[in-house]
């Protein structure tokens, strides 16, 4: 997970911590930690497969994509809050180029954009726009 100096940045200091501990449970393979940052209720849509509700089923759900994949890494182009406060950050929308190591050691990277709905310090909803159909 990188966030370099050229990343443009426009939200709170707090939303940027709170994408960092979630891409940084993401690029650690930690489907309990990814799962965590969702309201119990919460649901993620990745790209064209369908809505997943409730945190348990996105912990099982982003565990079996784990598995699929040797390793990820996120480089972050851009961090945006919409309609939000200092204390809570309605929308996060997070830009990034994505690096997916297959189990072959062959890497793809692809850009990938996330919009994520937060309630307070969880996610209520997660769209994740990315083609992944490489891998």
């Amino acid at each position: 997970m990188e966030i370099t100096e050229d990343t443009k940045i426009d939200a709170s200091e707090k939303a940027v911590e709170w994408i960092k501990d979630l891409y940084r449970a993401v690029d650690n393979t930690d489907e309990a930690g990814f799962a965590d940052a969702f309201t119990e209720e919460g649901c993620l849509t990745w790209g064209n497969q369908d809505m997943i509700t409730g945190s348990k089923k996105i912990e099982e759900y982003i565990g079996e994509f784990f598995c699929s994949i040797d390793t990820l890494d996120h480089s972050f182009s851009g961090i945006w809050s919409i309609e939000g406060t200092e204390d809570a950050d309605d929308i996060l929308t997070v830009e990034a180029d994505v690096t997916y190591t297959r189990h072959d050691g062959s890497r793809i990277i692809v850009p990938a954009t996330t919009i994520i709905e937060r309630d307070e310090k969880k996610a209520k909803a997660a769209r994740i726009y990315v083609d992944i159909s490489a891998l």
